[in-house]
């Protein structure tokens, strides 16, 4: 069963038992209301006749009957009985309508029972104590209210008619809203199923503010996610297989000139060469897989917490051994006013990575090999500024700074694939953090990484 059907039949059952007890307490009502009343309409017609036949004394038993019979108050199929205070019957009515435990009632209401009122089939019995100038008379009236039934009738026609006009109404009034509501689940649903690898454009939007609304942009913000990471890894893997084709073809060359140079002493140099090549080439691929599988899957990604100058302090030290004639400098700003500002929760073995990219990257894009590493705070983040007096990057090359395989005019001559800054990208967000990239009022490159402070 469908949504909209569920809608339809859940309403239609939940208004039906409602409006069915609503109008069944209706008619139920009535009915009480009905006996009462009549029970009343009896107790007046036994008194006014004892008053008649006690107070008029010029009256005739007779010509009580009579009066009793052309009343326009009659009750249909009535029958009175009037009794002393001995239980002698002293009135009787014309009808021939029996009232049988007669006596069992007498003795009722001589026992202080002042009323009684019950049914017996399709009439309805009244019997009363009455006093008059000192002296007890009972009266027992028994008649069928075929106006107040036939009333009552009317009224349970009606209701039924109430109930199923009112039931077809809410039943269309359920169609249209459910309607109202599944259609645009069944629009959403068929833009889904036609979603695929290939077509992961946006589905429309409804104008609407409901949870329909914040389902689709959240489905378009999941295509989003799918499409960027499926674009990750087919660009990964076809840029990388297109850029490890010249220093694979490199590392073939030189073996070749190797094994036909007769010259064997090379063979050192040559191989210290395709070492650090191959080096170069594992770090970034080993590198680039691991951020993949951490931006699949966050939760993974092991944190502890780190020091962050103790992490540059590290990198410098490694670096030194690789670039002996860098300069590299370390400032902690005085907004950093406690040692544990500079503790966060992170992967060292990934913001290494990232603070080497940055630091390498200065060193070798400076004009003097010199890099300043200043960190800084920013209410809960910590700001590790990497500056370098190399040339700047045009509005141009900003704009494609973090994209792969980017390398601008300052690159030229020099070794690399344009993943470093992609790598460092990846890790400040796997950090909940960012990169940017600005000039500084003095000319200076200026590479902010922000991250959360624990």
């Amino acid at each position: 069963m469908n949504l909209r059907k569920k809608i339809v039949l859940f309403f239609s059952i939940a208004f039906g038992i409602v409006l069915g007890i609503t109008l069944l307490s209706v008619f139920l009502s009535m009915a009480e209301y009905r006996e009462q009343e009549f029970a009343q309409r009896l107790k007046e017609k036994t008194t006014t006749t004892l008053r008649l036949l006690i107070d008029v004394k010029e009256i005739d038993h007779d010509l009580l009957q009579a009066l009793d019979e052309t009343t326009i108050n009659n009750l249909y199929d009535e029958k009175i009985l009037l009794f002393d205070s001995t239980r002698r019957i002293i009135y009787s009515s014309v009808d021939d309508i029996t009232i049988p435990f007669s006596n069992e009632i007498l003795e009722k209401l001589q026992n202080e029972t002042q009323e009684i009122a019950y049914r017996e089939g399709e009439y309805d019995l009244y019997a009363h104590r009455l006093q008059d100038k000192g002296k007890t008379f009972y009266a027992i009236a028994k008649a069928n209210d075929l106006y107040g039934k036939g009333k009552l009738s009317f009224l349970a026609l009606l209701l039924v008619g109430v109930f199923v006009f009112a039931l077809l109404l809410e039943i269309g009034i359920a169609l249209y809203i459910a309607k109202q509501i599944t259609d645009p689940i069944a629009q959403l649903t068929t833009e889904v199923s036609h979603k695929n690898i290939n077509n992961l454009s946006h589905i429309a939007v409804p104008t609407t503010d409901d949870e329909i609304t914040s389902l689709a942009k959240s489905f378009n913000g999941m295509l989003t996610n799918v499409e960027q990471s499926y674009n990750y890894q087919k660009n990964l893997i076809h840029h990388i297989s297109h850029e490890l084709k010249t220093p694979i073809a490199v590392l073939i060359s030189n073996m070749e000139r190797m094994m036909n140079d007769p010259d064997r002493e090379k063979w050192v140099g040559y191989f210290e060469f395709q070492k650090n090549g191959l080096m170069q080439m594992a770090s970034v691929i080993s590198t680039l897989l691991e951020i993949s599988k951490f931006e699949t899957n966050k939760d993974k990604l092991s944190k502890e917490l780190l020091r962050i100058d103790e992490i540059i302090f590290e990198i410098f030290e490694s670096l030194k051994l690789l670039y002996p004639k860098a300069r590299l400098e370390l400032a902690i700003q005085y907004d950093v006013k406690d040692i544990d500002e500079l503790i966060m929760m992170g992967n060292k073995r990934m913001l290494s990575i990232a603070f080497m990219n940055l630091i390498k990257n200065g060193i070798e894009y400076s004009d003097d090999n010199t890099v300043k590493v200043e960190i800084s705070c920013q209410g809960n983040d910590l700001l590790v500024d990497v500056i370098n007096n190399g040339a700047n990057l045009t509005q141009i090359e900003r704009e494609k700074l973090f994209g792969y395989f980017f390398r601008g005019q300052n690159s030229r001559n020099k070794i690399g694939i344009g993943l470093g800054l992609v790598m460092v990208e990846k890790i400040s967000k796997l950090h909940e953090g960012e990169i940017s990239y600005s000039i500084s009022n003095e000319g200076l490159n200026s590479f902010i990484l922000k991250l959360r402070k624990a």
